[in-house]
């Protein structure tokens, strides 16, 4: 996977994300537990790309 392609990607996901949020109960944690989850759903993303270019790079 290229630069840009996983940039199209993070930035997709971010925008889902701020998408999900105005509509859900997200607004009612207050900003310290929202940014905790936003930091848990960001190092989760993060892993999954390098693994997958890990991944891609060996094979």
């Amino acid at each position: 996977m290229n630069l840009m392609a996983t940039l199209a990607s993070i930035v997709a996901i971010g925008c889902c994300l701020l998408l999900v949020s105005q509509h859900s109960g997200l607004r009612e944690l207050g900003p310290a537990r929202f940014i905790r989850l936003a930091l848990i759903w960001a190092v989760l993303i993060v892993g999954l790309v390098l693994v997958i270019q890990v991944l891609n790079s060996g094979a």
